[in-house]
């Protein structure tokens, strides 16, 4: 997919190319693509997911993989100077990002993944992406389950929290999953 998409976006094929963002398989199936950031850009990652959003060809599917260095990532709706301490993030070095979906704020840094389901919007299916998490987890050994609207939980807290963009042939869902992260800066 990243090949077939760069020659029409040369700037953003170059800046893609020197930040590390590949895939994860030299030879993907056609229609189903994983990739993952090398870089911990926040603001490199939020632009690369829009950008493989509006590039996606309508019959393709990836799953794109990235963590963020010490962030707060709010949705498009919401003002930062209501939902952060700006300056406090500004003195402690902290991004603040805003991303395309719905939302909250969230903070993120290197213990904590992001992903994102793209998917033709015919064939979005935020229970299906759900699952593959689910087994996903099970499979290292963590029994988390769905709860709330867009909520996953391990013994009843939560650990992940996910937003949803959807547009004329194409959607996606993307959200967090908090497996380390730093509290203390929370």
């Amino acid at each position: 997919m990243l090949s077939s998409l760069l020659p029409r976006f040369p700037a953003v094929a170059a800046r893609v190319a020197a930040h590390g963002v590949r895939p994860l398989s030299t030879a993907p199936p056609p229609k189903l693509r994983i990739m993952h950031s090398h870089t911990h850009d926040p603001v490199f990652n939020l632009a690369t997911e829009e950008w493989i959003f509006r590039s996606l060809t309508p019959d393709s599917h990836v799953l794109f993989l990235w963590r963020n260095d010490r962030t707060v990532v709010i949705g498009r709706n919401q003002n930062p100077w209501k939902e952060c301490h700006v300056q406090l993030m500004e003195e402690d070095g902290i991004t603040l990002a805003r991303r395309r979906s719905g939302g909250g704020a969230v903070y993120q840094d290197l213990g904590n993944t992001c992903f994102t389901f793209l998917s033709p919007g015919d064939q979005y299916s935020k229970d299906n992406n759900t699952q593959i998490l689910l087994n996903a987890l099970s499979r290292h050994g963590i029994a988390a389950e769905a709860s709330g609207r867009n909520d996953l939980v391990v013994t009843g807290r939560k650990f992940s929290g996910s937003a949803f963009k959807v547009a004329r042939d194409r959607a996606f869902h993307h959200g967090t999953l908090m497996l380390s992260v730093d509290k203390a800066n929370m």
